[in-house]
């Protein structure tokens, strides 16, 4: 019979990516990673969530965004566009304080995800918060249209990754932790204190590193 598949292993699975960890809760199947990039400092939230017999890995990206009155429309419909391009992974939104976040959920069977498929969803999570995260900004501030958003995030997003080292001037900031970040079946992270300049992640090292694993076992 298979190893249940629980906390134990996607620790694992996270420690043989080299991540460092934020925060972990293993009573309420919680992990937070904390990161940082050119755009500023976000966290992803990864938890095994239950409901009855229904067992699911859930990677959540909080508060990449918020969504007020102002172009409200165009933004939807540029974040509906995204959620139509990408594979893994779909942008919600909070209709009571307009949260805008990331999440995926992943069906556990008996065996669980191997972890090349933790590897894969992972990396497209984390691709796909650091090429959009200023999705909003340009459309409400920048007043670009929808599509020349998209394309400059893109763009942008390719620029960065393809950057030499050491071109990075961001500065590392402690990301603190909201709330209301996480969803109610999360509602351990309520008291989760902000972690230190020591567990944030660079976005595009740990991008480049996920992409170099998954190239070697392609070869």
């Amino acid at each position: 019979m298979a190893e249940y598949f629980g906390m134990p292993q996607v620790l694992e699975y996270l420690k043989r990516m080299g991540l460092r960890l934020a925060y972990v809760d293993e009573e309420q199947q919680i992990i937070e990673l904390a990161f940082h990039g050119n755009h500023g400092q976000w966290r992803m939230i990864v938890g095994i969530q239950q409901s009855g017999d229904a067992r699911k890995l859930m990677m959540i990206a909080p508060h990449i965004g918020t969504l007020s009155t102002q172009k409200r429309l165009e933004c939807l419909e540029a974040l509906m566009t995204v959620n139509y391009r990408i594979a893994m992974g779909k942008f919600g939104l909070d209709l009571e304080d307009g949260e805008v976040r990331l999440e995926e959920g992943i069906p556990l069977a008996n065996d669980g995800i191997t972890y090349e498929q933790f590897q894969l969803v992972f990396g497209a999570i984390m691709q796909t918060v650091a090429m959009y995260h200023s999705l909003i900004p340009r459309i409400v501030y920048g007043n670009a249209s929808i599509e020349e958003a998209l394309k400059a995030c893109e763009q942008e997003f390719l620029e960065e990754l393809n950057a030499p080292e050491g071109d990075d001037d961001t500065p590392t900031q402690p990301v603190s932790a909201n709330e209301s970040d996480a969803p109610d079946t999360l509602d351990a992270l309520d008291t989760v204190e902000a972690p230190d300049n020591d567990s944030e992640l660079n976005v595009g090292d740990v991008l480049a590193e996920i992409s170099r694993i998954l190239e070697e076992r392609n070869e």
